[in-house]
């Protein structure tokens, strides 16, 4: 019995070629397993710096930088949103360490989407990054950055066991960063998981 020829690989353009020539057909993206369609993504969101959180969206939701595949079709669109959720870096910003929009913006989701965000027990290749610019205050404690910290003492709060990493707003005034010794009465004060954010949070900022 004659074993069958395995056919030469298809080139790019005469991909391209069919894929024009028959509508019906979504995209070759899709043609690639979820595998290699998460690998790409993954490298698109490494190569655009991951997706952004901005403090003044009204809905809080993650937007992903520009690109091409936001807009090949609503299937892409839609996995590229859902890979992004579940791949990329979120990078915000906190002025005079007002966390309120991250909150918001866990509060939003629910307990299994939670779950794919880096924790402090699992951590992931993937990062939260707040950069943060402390403004002025005073010598006293930040009455958002109190809230903060008191977020992380209470387990059932939405995102306390997420891990954040924090850094000082690219920029900023460098002779208008916090001096970490108006804040030792305060670490006395705070125990455990609380205790853990503030520091790394000092070191990002002093």
């Amino acid at each position: 019995m004659a074993r069958s020829k395995v056919p030469p690989p298809l080139k790019f353009d005469t991909c391209a070629t069919r894929l024009k020539a028959d509508p019906s057909r979504l995209s070759l993206l899709l043609d690639l397993i979820p595998e290699l369609r998460n690998a790409i993504y993954e490298y698109v969101f490494a190569s655009t710096g991951g997706v952004l959180l901005s403090r003044h969206a009204i809905n809080r939701t993650i937007a992903p930088r520009e690109s091409a595949l936001l807009y090949v079709n609503k299937r892409v669109h839609t996995e590229f949103l859902h890979a992004a959720w579940l791949l990329a870096d979120i990078h915000t910003t906190s002025l005079d360490y007002d966390f309120r929009h991250i909150v918001t913006f866990l509060n939003r989701h629910n307990d299994e989407e939670i779950r794919a965000l880096p924790s402090m027990h699992s951590p992931r290749r993937r990062a939260i990054i707040i950069e943060i610019e402390p403004g002025s205050y005073g010598d006293g404690m930040p009455q958002y950055l109190e809230r903060w910290l008191n977020r992380f003492g209470h387990p059932t709060k939405k995102g306390a066991q997420v891990r954040f990493e924090y850094r000082l707003r690219p920029g900023y005034n460098s002779d208008r960063k916090v001096s970490s010794e108006c804040w030792r009465v305060y670490m006395e004060m705070i125990p455990g998981r609380r205790l853990e954010e503030f520091k790394r949070i000092i070191a990002a900022v002093s």
